[in-house]
């Protein structure tokens, strides 16, 4: 009859092997989610800049559309009234367009215009590049 059970050191050898294992486990395991959260926050930054930029885009173009309804409205109203409402139509004008002439610019406005110039000519092209695209596939041939 043998004596005793299983070999001792081969057990201990066993268990240390499968500590070694589960460490090295755990650690590629760690590796794998690291990455894998670097990669998700890269392209949900990359997602929140492009909305970002789109919001941007869409209050600058809300902006000029402001003035230029404003702009309109007053040389309509320049148009109707004539010189029976002088006053009115001066202190409104001289907040449109004599404010920024008549004071020094400050660095946060010329930055400003500089930016809603910038949109309003990528806007700009956009709109000619899309007419030329749906003339090109309406038209054919025909230049224009």
């Amino acid at each position: 009859m043998p004596r005793g059970g299983p070999n001792q050191k081969a057990v201990a050898a066993k268990e240390k092997k499968a500590i070694a294992q589960s460490i090295k486990d755990a650690e590629s395991a760690r590796k794998a989610e690291a990455a894998a959260t670097t990669e998700w926050a890269t392209g949900s930054n990359a997602r929140g800049a492009a909305r970002a930029e789109s919001a941007a885009q869409k209050a600058d173009e809300a902006a000029r559309k402001r003035r230029e309804k404003a702009a309109l409205l007053a040389a309509e109203e320049e148009a109707n009234t004539g010189t029976g409402k002088a006053k009115p139509k001066l202190g409104a004008a001289s907040k449109k367009k004599g404010g920024g002439k008549g004071k020094k610019k400050n660095d946060l406005s010329l930055l400003e215009d500089a930016l809603v110039g910038d949109a309003e000519k990528k806007a700009k092209e956009k709109k000619k590049a899309e007419r030329i695209r749906r003339g090109g596939e309406g038209g054919g041939a025909a230049g224009g």
